[in-house]
């Protein structure tokens, strides 16, 4: 009976260590923010900064090969997502199509007198590119690093995009509406601020203006779709989701949009969106993200990752707990007979 549970201990020992070798927890590298400006082109002058900025958030490993890059063109502040494995033709482009000031039934105001309250393009709109800059996002402790470009709206306003290329997995949103982020994933969040509401004189009546209403074209891998269960998160192609938020921080404080915003219009690999933006005094920011960015890249390159935290063993690993199984089995058969 000695033997036999001398026996049974040493396998279970053995069982134990497999299932280490199995499960062992990975810990994600640290990361290193690296920042490159690109040349200029010919039509894209803009002040103070160079048109074109390439930010990326590298993993700081001998053998690192996952690589978050985004790239933001001063002129028209479109800007292009993508894992540097994948190449830019297979990002997610994002870009500013159209902002309107609308009455608290939708119309448009500010239309017809000399200072405009509506952009119908941002191709000629000159943007600012701010210095990349580490940071950490909320109350949560996510580092990200971040790159923010502006413009001014006419002389009514300012827009403000910053984005943040998430260096650890945490949780970031509005309260209720909180998304997992992983690293590689892509922050992004939209701010007017600094306006001049339209309280314009057409004819005989005043306009008001109670919203901004901001349209916004993504572009994906293929056709967008919702993904299943949530009206405000879909899938872009390629393993890319855009989650979105029904909420702006609004002079401080978070607030619902309107009933059926953000508005989805999709139209193949392109989607349009329009994200409601309420009266403000100070500000108004929106707040999204991309998530997935590097999984197309990882899933073709060759891993041992089973699930998130662990890492499956190897060959060796599986051959030499075999080796220690066989020997422990004959130890027991030799004291046995």
């Amino acid at each position: 009976m000695a033997l036999a549970a001398l026996a049974f201990t040493c396998l279970a020992v053995v069982g134990s260590a497999q299932a280490d070798v199995n499960s062992s927890t990975t810990t994600g590298p640290e990361h290193t923010a690296t920042t490159t400006y690109l040349p200029t082109g010919p039509g894209t002058t803009v002040t103070g900064a160079p048109p074109t900025t390439t930010t990326a958030l590298t993993e700081d490993t001998p053998n690192a090969t996952s690589r978050t890059k985004v790239d933001i063109m001063g002129q028209s502040g479109k800007f292009t997502v993508y894992d540097e494995r994948s190449g830019k033709g297979s990002g997610i482009q994002l870009t500013m199509d159209a902002l309107r000031e609308v009455d608290a039934d939708g119309t448009s105001v500010g239309a017809s007198g000399s200072v405009k309250h509506s952009i119908n393009t941002f191709a000629a709109q000159d943007f600012s590119i701010a210095d990349a800059e580490d940071v950490t996002l909320g109350n949560r402790q996510v580092p990200a690093l971040k790159i923010s470009f502006s413009s001014s709206i006419s002389t009514i306003g300012k827009i403000r995009v910053d984005t943040y290329v998430i260096g650890k997995s945490g949780l970031l949103g509005p309260p209720g509406e909180e998304w997992a982020v992983l690293p590689g994933d892509l922050k992004w969040s939209i701010e007017l601020s600094e306006w001049n509401w339209c309280g314009c004189s057409k004819g005989q009546t005043t306009e008001e203006g109670a919203f901004v209403d901001l349209d916004i074209s993504v572009k994906g891998l293929g056709t967008a779709q919702a993904n299943a269960g949530s009206n405000k998160s879909l899938s872009l192609g390629g393993g890319v989701n855009l989650e979105l938020s029904s909420q702006t921080y609004t002079d401080g404080a978070w607030v619902s949009m309107p009933e059926g915003y953000p508005k989805i219009v999709i139209q193949g690999s392109s989607t349009i969106f329009t994200f409601r933006f309420p009266k403000f005094s100070t500000s108004s920011l929106y707040d999204p993200v991309l998530t997935g960015l590097t999984a197309a890249a990882e899933s073709s390159d060759s891993s041992t990752t089973t699930g998130p935290g662990t890492t499956s063993a190897g060959p060796g690993a599986q051959k030499g707990a075999s080796m220690l199984l066989a020997a422990v089995v004959a130890m027991a058969m030799t004291a046995l007979a």
